[in-house]
Parts: structure tokens; sequence; C-alpha cells
């Protein structure tokens, strides 16, 4: 394995969405440094970076000062090649589907040879929201008493930190080597994280071109009269299966095409893309499908 295969703490992130606790925000930087992690990112924080946050992020106040701080989910998300959570409720949804900390570590380091990673924890009296949960890729859980359910956000950085350092260390990340230089004896490889297939250009989509192309299909699909409730429903599931069942940077073009022959049909003005990114042109769509559809091995698309 080459060192460009192998993935890096330096591509995970860790998120923070409405902390309303500076103390929990100043210990989970510390929980950070201590597991060698050093991106953080806070939605809508509040008072991120005063003293007590300072005085609970005691020696890892540089992570502090280089927080990101956003105010919408997107932003926050936008560059990221894969987006993880942790959840203190089951799901309706994906109730089956929650992983251990450790399994959702083994993904994690899977994508990280590959782009940024972003794990996402929530508000500390609700958790998540829907609308967050439906982002993400992977859901995790840490199985707990019933008594006291719920883990403190620091302790539940701490807790994923951790378990990603040792996720890393197994796969032989080179950033996540111990204080006496030493790492973990391999142990096997991340989960269902990397892209098999043939065509060495292909790669997971980042979360910014998945929700170009969940946005594109929702506006064909308003096209031929889906109401809005019913589109919801219909890309909440659709994204589920893809989670599930993994979807590459091409195959998002052939949603493209067909939300395009939608909108063509019915003679309506065409999708005019999200914020900056611009919808493809119908002759780029079709020369990347058939570009990959058409290896002169003949393997095909399987992953």
């Amino acid at each position: 394995m080459t060192a460009a295969s192998l993935p890096r703490l330096d591509n995970v992130v860790v998120l923070l969405s409405r902390p309303t606790e500076p103390m929990n925000i100043g210990a989970a930087c510390r929980a950070m440094k201590t597991m060698g992690l050093q991106h953080l990112r806070l939605i809508s924080p509040l008072n991120p970076k005063g003293r007590s946050a300072r005085a609970l992020a005691h020696g890892a106040e540089d992570i502090l000062d280089n927080a990101v701080i956003v105010d919408d989910l997107m932003e926050a998300v936008g560059d990221a090649l894969v987006v993880t959570g942790t959840t203190a409720r089951e799901r309706q949804l994906r109730k089956r589907a929650l992983l251990t900390p450790g399994e959702l570590a083994d993904r994690i380091a899977g994508h990280a040879a590959e782009g940024r990673v972003i794990i996402m924890f929530g508000t500390e009296r609700t958790g998540m929201t829907n609308d967050e949960t439906d982002l993400c890729r992977y859901l995790s859980t840490v199985d707990t008493a019933p008594e006291q359910p719920s883990l403190n956000l620091a302790q539940a950085v701490m807790l994923y930190a951790w378990e990603i350092r040792q996720a890393m260390q197994r796969a032989g990340a080179p950033d996540a080597l111990g204080a006496r230089g030493r790492g973990l004896a391999p142990r096997g490889h991340g989960l269902g994280a990397k892209v098999n297939h043939p065509h060495r250009g292909t790669r997971l989509p980042t979360q910014h071109e998945l929700d170009h192309m969940y946005a594109h299909l929702a506006h064909a699909m308003a096209v031929i009269g889906y109401t809005p409730r019913e589109r919801l429903k219909f890309l909440t599931y659709l994204r589920h299966l893809h989670m599930r069942a993994g979807i590459v940077n091409w195959e998002t073009h052939i949603y493209h095409i067909l939300a395009r022959k939608i909108t063509g049909a019915m003679k309506v003005p065409r999708f005019g893309g999200m914020d900056d990114v611009q919808e493809p042109t119908a002759a780029e769509l079709i020369v990347a499908v058939e570009a990959e559809l058409d290896e002169p091995d003949g393997q095909g698309t399987g992953r």
C-alpha cells in the first residue's frame, strides 16, 4: 500500500452543531488534540472562544483558535467526501443500521484515505436534528445504561476520537503514531469504505455533489407533480439507499441525465444549479457516463 492510499487523521473533521455550553467546546478541543485530531468546526455556537472554553481547552488552545465557525449546516459539510454522525436516539428509518463507535471509526479510516470525513455531534440537549441525520452516510450510537443513556458532549468526542485513532493506527495512517512512535498491529481494514471500481479515476462524490444531485432530482420531481412531502419522502429513502449501497462520482451523472430528460420532455426551464455549482451540460454528462460504461476490459461498473 502506497503512502498516498493510506488514511490520514488530518482528513478527519469534528463538527459540533449548535453547542450551548462553552466548556464543552473547550473540553472537546482537549480531547481532540489528545487523540491527534486537529480540525474543529462549529455551527452557531454560544460564546465559543471565551474564558470558560479556553480554560477547558488547556494545551489545545490552537484547536480552539483555529476552529471554523459557520451559521449553516450545508456550509459546514459542503466540502466533505463523507459525513457521519452520532446519536443517542433510535431513528425509525435507520435503527437497524446504527454502528458502534468502533465500526464507525473503521469506516472513517477507510474513507479518510480519499478525502475529508466529518463526524458530527448534535447540540447537548436534543442531539442532531432530522435534517442533520439525513445528511449522514453513517450513524453511530454508544450502548449506554438505561438509567443514564446519553453522554456529555465532550465525553462523546473523546470516546469517538479514541476509536478513530485506533482505527487509523490499524490501517497504517502515518500521522496516527503514538507518543512513543508506535502504532497498533493491523486488525484488518475499514468496512465498506473504499471504492472498488476498475476505472482509476472513479472516486466518491463530495457531500456538495450529492446535494446538488438530489436538488436536481427534486426540481424534476416537482415538474411532474410530486408534492413537497412526496419529494422529501422519496429523496430521504433514496439517500438511505445510497448510504447503504454506495455511489461513486460518475453515477451521479446518471441522475442528472434523468432529471434533465424529464424537464426537457415537460418543456420547462432546466435546473439552474445550487449556489455556485452549475449544472453540467448534456454533452458533458453523457461523455462522462459513456467513458465509464465503455471500459475496455469489460468489467463494467461493479464496485
